[in-house]
């Protein structure tokens, strides 16, 4: 009797074990790859006490959990999509590409069928290549770069979309920034509703060289004196002053004898300019198209205001000025779209000899333009032979390296030149 009853006893306490292990196995779910390479197999424990789960039931907990990784994994998404008060009309649609994409810095760069260095290589980036990207996602932790982040990317290949990821230190993730562009714009069409609004004008230093700063040829602003107005914190030319940029758009105030009060979307503050760099011409009543460069990102933007809306007609990349030597950075700030030339010639930087021309081009600032791909001339003896327009250059919407313009693809500028309205039209700058 004893025996039987120690037996008894002994069988109970396995099948209590089982529970506790299975209670245990439930918590401590082995890895999303480990549980779909033993898919199938039979739980032992299960077995064991005859409790076996519907594959409705199993299937449902294995979903939740691989979902819940997924989720986890996303850092950012990356999703395409306008402002509500802006309408998608694209007039020029040469170069499609998607809202938000990743710079390739590195030549060679893998892009991965996972987001491992031990997944199988899909493809090599070239340096500077522009891929689409859908989301930063954690992935595989690369000790040597102290970084888990990856980038989801994805790219057509003999017409099917094609997925992978590629390690995000070897990317810049950039976008076209649409909720600040769009503020930007519609900011300048209500001022110029409201305000009386200008512009500075002192093109190749027409309208009077500036004076020095302190002695110095930049004010505190960076800004240099060069086709540019003093700008006054009050009205007389002994006051302390700053520096505005040719072409800026300004609204003005205040009139006191020769001077403007002005403020402006491009810097903060009142200042007080002498009314000879002041233009009103062309007259302004409406701004009705606004192009929009992004400096940070390389692009641009295009809009038009019709039919009680702003329409993106156009986006594209561009490449802006670069901070060296015989160049200088693309200005920030809101410009009156001032001339348009069908092309403008360029010097050398070291001789100073005419050496090409860009092709379709708007001025807005200095000798700032939007314009096509520049054209080096053939030098023949003491000839110079054209050997006519370029549309492409790869290094557009790369990185920062024109003197000081905005770079376009030559049908892409064209395509402004044509469009471009002289005194409804504006160029800004942002970042």
């Amino acid at each position: 009797m004893t025996r039987k009853v120690g037996f008894v006893c002994m069988i109970i306490l396995l099948l209590l074990g089982g529970f506790g292990c299975r209670r245990l196995q439930l918590q401590l779910k082995p890895p999303i790859e480990e549980m779909e390479d033993n898919r199938g197999n039979e739980d032992p424990f299960q077995k064991m006490i005859g409790i076996e789960k519907t594959p409705n039931e199993e299937n449902s907990e294995n979903e939740v959990v691989e979902q819940k990784k997924e989720d986890d994994a996303v850092v950012r998404k990356f999703e395409d999509g306008l402002p509500d008060e802006v309408v998608m009309a694209l007039e020029y649609k040469k170069y499609p590409m998607h809202h938000h994409y990743v710079l390739v810095l590195a030549e060679g760069a893998n892009i991965r069928e996972k987001p491992s260095a031990d997944a199988r290589s899909l493809k090599k980036a070239t340096w500077h290549e522009r891929i689409n990207v859908l989301a930063e996602v954690e992935g595989e932790h690369l000790k040597e770069y102290g970084s888990n982040g990856w980038c989801h990317v994805f790219w057509e290949e003999e017409g099917d979309t094609q997925h992978g990821y590629i390690f995000s230190q070897l990317v810049q993730v950039r976008s076209f920034q649409w909720d600040k562009m769009y503020q930007a714009i519609e900011q300048l069409r209500q001022a110029a509703k409201t305000k009386d609004i200008k512009h500075i004008s002192n093109y190749k230093n027409a309208n009077g060289v500036p004076p020095l700063y302190h002695g110095q040829k930049k004010d505190k602003y960076g800004t240099v004196a060069d086709q540019v107005a003093p700008a006054y914190v009050e009205p007389n030319k002994d006051a302390e002053f700053r520096y505005i940029e040719d072409g800026t758009i300004v609204y003005v105030s205040e009139k006191q004898e020769m001077f403007y009060k002005i403020n402006s979307h491009s810097f903060e503050g009142k200042y007080w300019v002498h009314q000879k760099y002041v233009s009103d011409y062309p007259t302004i009543n409406e701004i009705k198209k606004v192009v929009v460069v992004d400096r940070k990102n390389q692009n641009q933007a295009v809009f038009e205001w019709k039919d009680g809306k702003w329409h993106l007609i156009s986006y594209t990349l561009a490449t802006t000025g670069q901070k060296a030597q015989f160049k200088m950075e693309t200005p920030l700030g809101y410009f009156m779209a001032i001339q348009t030339v069908d092309r403008f010639l360029y010097l050398d930087d070291i001789t100073e000899e005419i050496k090409g021309y860009a092709p379709y081009a708007i001025r807005y600032n200095g000798g700032s333009y939007i314009h096509g791909v520049p054209v080096a001339f053939i030098e023949d003896g003491e000839e110079q032979i054209d050997p006519g327009e370029e549309e492409y250059l790869f290094s557009i919407g790369t990185v920062s390296l024109s003197h000081r313009c905005v770079r376009n693809y030559t049908s892409h500028a064209k395509f402004l030149y044509d469009w471009i309205d002289i005194g409804s039209s504006a160029v800004i700058v942002i970042e």
